[in-house]
């Protein structure tokens, strides 16, 4: 798999939603009057849990619906996007090693279309 320079696909691990301004005022005073969805998303970026498996993993909606509401707050400026420390691959099997344990298959990329 090709990395097409989209830091979701194929990459997950190594992306970091951040609160913009905008997304902390909204948790603090509800400027923006945002729904639960969207504040549930920003409480969950704000408590530790910047990476897209950890927004998932822990969000009480359902996953298509995080995808979306997530979207949008990226589009609103709510949140922005930051690159991890491990840089990108251009193969899915770059970097493997002999001594390196056996991954588990992807799960399907999520593409954010901005």
């Amino acid at each position: 798999m090709k990395w097409s320079g989209d830091p979701i696909m194929g990459a997950r691990d190594r992306v970091n939603f951040e609160l913009t301004v905008k997304g902390s005022e909204e948790l603090s005073i509800r400027t923006y009057r945002l729904d639960a969805r969207m504040r549930n998303i920003l409480f969950l970026i704000q408590r530790g849990f910047p990476t897209i498996d950890g927004i998932l993993d822990n969000s009480i909606f359902p996953r298509e619906e995080v995808v979306e509401r997530l979207r949008d707050l990226l589009r609103g400026h709510f949140v922005t996007m930051q690159a991890g420390a491990t840089p990108p691959t251009l193969s899915a099997d770059a970097g493997a090693s002999a001594d390196s344990p056996p991954t588990e298959a992807p799960e399907e990329p999520i593409y954010f279309g901005l």
